[in-house]
């Protein structure tokens, strides 16, 4: 795992990590919407990837600001 040095990780606490052992998939999920990813699995504004350094990587490159991971992303 790849270790983020950086005086400022504090946009990580807006976020909770979730495997899925069923699927093999992470989900970063904002912790506004906690509550609903349990309701709805496929929640609209979760991140998912197969690796969780990958979405540790976005989340990095864009402090976890959602309207940079849509630009980043294309919105996927």
């Amino acid at each position: 795992m790849k270790v983020y040095k950086s005086s400022d990780l504090s946009y990580l606490e807006d976020w909770v990590f979730h495997y899925n052992s069923f699927n093999n998939e992470w989900a970063a999920i904002p912790r506004g919407i906690y509550n609903g990813y349990w309701n709805d699995y496929r929640h609209p504004d979760v991140l998912r990837s197969k690796t969780l350094n990958t979405l540790l990587e976005l989340l990095h490159k864009t402090k976890g600001d959602k309207q940079a991971i849509e630009k980043l992303t294309g919105g996927k």
